[in-house]
């Protein structure tokens, strides 16, 4: 099976390890998008930043749908990934599970809408991201029950936009001593159960 996936996400797409003193990236080997690049015949392509959250003000949005047009031009079918919300619940207290998730679906509304997507040189894929732990950057258990709760908001919503959705939650992917980055092995995790759950029903299709 052939074509791209673009992966859209924040510091677990990119690869962040927070056990390096000043915030350091796995090496390339290790980084669960880069190992589906490797070990598939599909181009991967690896949009993880750091701190990202779900685009909400305009210029964030339009750098996504600007975008658009030269992903259409990856090697066909060409998928898009998006791995958002962590942030938005970690980094503003007044978000929760629902809010985070409707910021969300007002998101994917904006992508669905252009031209791109619903000509079908695009498809998306929703992934709720994997759960957080109590942690360095996890102090209660509220924030780790709300990250919990978003697989729900997020299916729902996909089921809603009719789009692929994947529960990325289901996955028990180890984190590091922080309860929020992936762990080497949570990067090697991530990318069987990617491969396992993600690839295998793309090729369906």
């Amino acid at each position: 099976m052939t074509g791209t996936i673009i992966c859209y996400g924040d510091s677990n797409t990119y690869g962040y390890d927070s056990r390096s003193f000043f915030g350091g990236r796995y090496e390339e080997d290790k980084r669960w998008p880069e190992i589906l690049n490797r070990e598939t015949d599909l181009t991967v392509l690896n949009y993880g930043k750091n701190g990202r959250c779900i685009p909400y003000f305009l210029p964030e949005i339009e750098w996504v749908t600007n975008r658009l047009t030269q992903w259409k031009d990856e090697e066909a079918p060409v998928w898009l990934w998006i791995m958002l919300g962590t942030n938005d619940l970690l980094h503003n207290p007044s978000m929760n599970a629902q809010s985070v998730s409707e910021r969300m679906e007002r998101f994917l509304r904006k992508l669905l809408a252009c031209d791109e997507i619903t000509d079908g040189s695009v498809r998306l894929r929703l992934i709720s991201p994997v759960h957080l732990k109590r942690g360095m950057w996890v102090e209660t258990d509220e924030l780790c029950r709300e990250s919990e709760k978003m697989d729900d908001f997020y299916r729902k919503a996909a089921g809603r936009l009719g789009i692929d959705f994947t529960c990325a939650g289901d996955w028990d992917i180890p984190l590091l001593f922080d309860g929020v980055h992936f762990s080497e092995e949570g990067h090697r995790k991530f990318a069987d159960c990617a491969k396992k759950e993600c690839v295998l029903q793309n090729q369906d299709k």
